[in-house]
């Protein structure tokens, strides 16, 4: 059975996703009606108390809470309500250090792996989800798991680097959201009509996966990752388009190795991972 904590549009979803799947599912929430509702919906189990919990039947607990706080919380609640091992997938994001001193903090006995996702509700229900994923190596299991609730997992070789990554990606999201509505704003002082502007974008250079979304796109949460990663390193590149722009994209080419350049790299990365897309045959 899956134990998922916080049935909220991640955790909620991916629990349906699992019940879809045919696997025994038990749902957990401070949050009565939620629980109410996501039982009814998904026709498995579900409650307000961990003490309900038939824990020896527990092959993989999902942790989807807002909060560090929260996930810490949850640890010690798994541990006051069980000593048996336990597999936990901690889908929460978080701050690189709470993700660091959060899973230091797991008894030896846990499988405890990092796995912030990208790809919102609507990956999670999908099963087509993207997974940055830290912690031990995985079992077979563990593998057709991650294959039926996602689409591809990125593996990384320590924990606060799941976070991290997500976060960089979620800020240049928010950049690409941001400048969007900035030429929108400019086209309308320009007296061009927005719309039109916003057509034109669809379907040229302009276009990007935020600008697809513009409307939809549930920026709140990518402001909470952009200030997670402001906490973590201090401040962020500035997105003006001044005179070194020519020399920032020359150099970030010439660290995916895309062009040769004369220009310096003086920041290499030292991350390893590899990209692996899953499938339900794994």
């Amino acid at each position: 059975m899956h134990l998922v904590i916080g049935l909220g549009p991640i955790g909620g979803n991916i629990g349906a996703r699992l019940a879809e799947l045919g696997e025994k599912v038990y749902g957990y929430d401070f949050n009565t009606e939620r629980v109410r509702e996501w039982s009814e919906e998904n026709k498995s189990p579900a409650g307000v108390d961990l003490a309900a919990v038939d824990w020896q039947s527990v092959s993989s607990v999902h942790i989807a809470v807002r909060l560090a706080d929260q996930v810490s919380s949850v640890f010690q609640a798994l541990q006051d309500h069980t000593e048996q091992p336990l597999t936990i997938f901690v889908h929460t994001t978080l701050a690189p250090e709470d993700a660091r001193k959060i899973f230091s903090s797991a008894p030896g006995s846990w499988r405890a792996f990092e796995a912030p996702v990208s790809g919102g509700p609507q990956g999670a229900r999908q099963g087509t989800m993207t997974i940055f994923l830290g912690g031990p190596a995985t079992t077979d299991a563990e593998d057709k798991l991650l294959a039926d609730i996602s689409g591809r997992v990125f593996r990384m070789e320590s924990y606060g680097q799941p976070a991290l990554v997500k976060l960089l990606n979620n800020a240049l999201a928010t950049y690409n959201l941001a400048a969007t509505a900035r030429m929108l704003n400019l086209a309308t002082q320009l007296g061009v009509p927005a719309k039109g502007l916003f057509e034109v974008i669809g379907v040229s250079t302009g276009q990007s996966w935020m600008s697809d979304n513009f409307t939809d796109v549930q920026y709140d949460l990518l402001l909470k990752d952009v200030g997670l990663l402001r906490g973590e390193i201090g401040s962020l590149p500035a997105a003006d388009l001044n005179d070194d722009v020519e020399q920032v994209i020359l150099q970030a080419r010439a660290k995916l190795g895309t062009v040769t350049t004369s220009l310096p790299v003086t920041d290499p990365s030292s991350m390893s991972w590899c990209a692996c897309t899953m499938s339900s045959s794994v």
